[in-house]
């Protein structure tokens, strides 16, 4: 597994688009990798007021398609090997987490159809959401904060079908109780909207 950062140029129109489109930097990310249809994980995190755009991966990607597109001149992004993170994790280990998710729950309005997803607005249902993930990811809630919440709305391409989707941010302190699912947890992500930036969860050590 691979774990990439680009720093973004939050000046740059095609950034500043993205930003707003999650769509626009999926693109991007697919054509970093030279087999496509990969579903990898990102997400673009803010540290120390730069904004930088998170990859994961089992391919090594190509940097150089993301960076000419939303980073600085001269710059060439980050990749790091992730399997040492992986393989340094333990029960009963504690950790300090970010997430950035889809908070959703499925209401059943038909026996004949499938249920109808709907975002969770409130923090207290994003938590509750948030605790009932942990206990299916090998991990327990020790703190957990919803630092942002906002509504995604765009279209995936000009003209083309709306896009309206709840994210929420989320930090805190992690238990591991399981590992074997907390592994499979940091590889695979939570949640709904992979494709568009959320479910991936993020750890260092308290």
């Amino acid at each position: 597994m691979f774990f990439s950062r680009v720093r973004l140029n939050t000046n740059l129109r095609k950034t500043q688009l993205a930003m707003a489109s999650p769509n626009i930097y999926h693109g991007a990310i697919e054509r970093a990798f030279e087999n496509k249809q990969k579903r990898n994980l990102w997400r673009v995190d803010k540290l120390r007021g730069q904004y930088y755009l998170l990859i994961l991966s089992k391919e090594k990607p190509n940097l150089e398609v993301i960076v000419s597109q939303f980073g600085y001149k001269g710059e060439t992004g980050e990749i790091k090997i992730y399997d040492s993170l992986i393989n340094r994790v333990d029960e009963k280990q504690t950790w300090r987490f970010r997430l950035v998710a889809n908070p959703t729950y499925s209401v059943k309005c038909d026996e004949k159809k499938r249920g109808k997803v709907i975002a969770h607005t409130s923090i207290r249902h994003q938590l509750e959401w948030l605790g009932k993930k942990a206990l299916q990811g090998g991990f327990e809630i020790e703190e957990a904060n919803v630092v942002a919440s906002e509504w995604k709305i765009f279209r995936k391409k000009d003209k083309g079908a709306k896009v309206r989707i709840k994210e929420a941010t989320f930090d805190g302190v992690l238990t591991i109780n399981d590992v074997e699912k907390f592994k499979k947890t940091l590889i695979k992500g939570i949640g709904r909207g992979k494709v568009y930036g959320m479910g991936l969860l993020t750890i260092v050590r308290e």
